[in-house]
Formats: structure tokens, C-alpha cells, sequence
């Protein structure tokens, strides 16, 4: 193992140890979780889509690109196919966790470059004006990637002040983000068995099917990062 991933075990291993201490949680009301790209949402929020479901608060979720970034570089598959096959995968992983295709709200923001200087901003306006969410679970600042970071800043400034906001956690498990983590607002959610079965096998629905390439639709993810977010535990930020 290089010196790279030694450190990341030890982060992981660190954040692991500090979700053991902080409170748990629970929702009601409208819940929105807003995913960069097709599989955010289950590996970053599986657990608590599985709950919600079981709970009847069955969870609107807003994916803003179809992915088509996931093989740059490795073949020449076509956006629009890697779109078609990613949004069909969204669907079976989300049913799984028993999220209707009703739930479900796709965007074309471009995969790579999300900004709001895209002709897809006033229709994102209009759907989450019209969801009216009381909560709403973004990506956390520490993810690392630009359109995690970006897909928050936007919804964050869209939304008006009485919506609750969480940041929830995909890539940051993998980045070495030690410092400036908010534990005093932060929250844990411990699955039970049933539900972190559901959120392993979405995550395989994602992550198992093969394009024609032979890689993951969703790209070659590092193993690292899969068994990072594969734990029972999910960990949460409240903003306000």
C-alpha cells in the first residue's frame, strides 16, 4: 500500500471514530436530496433513502447530469449512451431502496463543468420552488471534486432561509479533509441491517454493470472510496 492510501485509511479510520460520537437524527416533512451525478445519492445517502422510504417520508431526489463524464478518457462510448444506460441504472438502484421513478428529477447540466451559467438553471429554479422541501442534503464542502462543490454552492443560494440544510458525504471519506469539519453540528445514522443490505445492493446496481468497454458505467472508482462509503454508517453536517 503507498504512502497515499495509508493516509486515507488513517482519515477514514479517523472519521469513523468521531461519527461514533455524534448524535443521531431523524427528519419529517418535504426532503430533497440534490446528487452531481447518478450514484451520489445512493452511495452518499443510501442508508437514509432506505430509511425514509420504510418511514413513508420517501425523499424527492434531484440527479443535476446523466454522467456522461464517467469515461472520459477510456473509450469512445457516446455521451448520449452513457446517459441513457446511467439514468436506466438510477432508476434500478433507486427502486431497490423502493424510490418511485415519481421521486426522481434528471437535469443536463454539463458532467464536469456545473455552473450557473447553463440553460438548465431556471428549470432547477422552478423544480425545487415547486417541491417546496423543508430539507434539503447537498454534497459537503470537503468532496473534492468541483461539481460536488458547486452543485452546493448553487442550491444553497437558492434556497430561501427557513429550508434546513444538510451536507452529506461521498468523496469526502477518500480526500484528506482533516481540518475545519463542523462536529459540533454533525450527525450520524447508523443503519440497521435491512437497510444497509438495501444500500449495498444500489450501490452495486451502480457500480457492477458493465459497458461495452468492460469498466463500470460508472467508471473505475477506487476501491479505497467503494469500501469507504460501504460501512453502516452515514455521516451528516447541518448547516442550518
Amino acid at each position: 500500500m503507498n504512502l497515499k492510501n495509508i493516509i486515507r485509511w488513517s482519515h477514514l479510520e479517523y472519521l469513523r471514530f468521531r461519527s461514533l460520537r455524534c448524535r443521531l437524527f431523524s427528519l419529517s416533512g418535504r426532503i430533497l436530496i440534490i446528487a452531481p451525478h447518478p450514484d451520489d445519492e445512493v452511495i452518499g445517502c443510501g442508508g437514509l433513502i432506505a430509511r425514509l422510504v420504510s418511514e413513508r417520508k420517501t425523499p424527492h431526489i434531484i440527479i443535476m447530469t446523466g454522467g456522461e463524464g464517467s469515461h472520459h478518457g477510456c473509450c469512445s462510448t457516446s455521451a448520449d449512451d452513457i446517459i441513457k444506460a446511467r439514468r436506466d441504472l438510477t432508476r434500478k438502484a433507486l427502486s431497490l431502496l423502493g424510490v418511485t421513478e415519481q421521486y426522481i428529477h434528471e437535469f443536463d447540466f454539463p458532467d464536469g463543468s456545473i455552473s450557473e451559467n447553463n440553460s438548465q438553471m431556471e428549470a432547477l429554479i422552478r423544480e425545487i420552488n415547486a417541491l417546496k422541501p423543508q430539507s434539503v442534503f447537498v454534497p459537503h464542502w470537503g468532496e473534492g471534486w468541483n461539481d460536488h462543490v458547486e452543485t452546493a454552492r448553487i442550491v444553497k443560494r437558492l434556497l430561501s432561509p427557513d429550508v434546513h440544510i444538510w451536507e452529506y458525504c461521498v468523496w469526502m471519506w477518500y480526500y484528506n479533509v482533516w481540518r475545519g469539519l463542523n462536529w459540533k453540528n454533525a450527525y450520524s445514522l447508523n443503519m440497521t441491517p435491512t437497510e444497509h443490505r438495501l444500500k449495498l445492493a444500489a450501490i452495486d446496481a451502480y457500480t457492477k454493470p458493465l459497458a461495452p468497454c468492460g469498466n463500470p458505467w460508472s467508471g473505475v472508482l477506487p476501491k479505497i472510496f467503494i469500501d469507504a462509503n460501504s460501512t453502516d454508517t452515514e455521516l451528516y453536517f447541518r448547516i442550518r
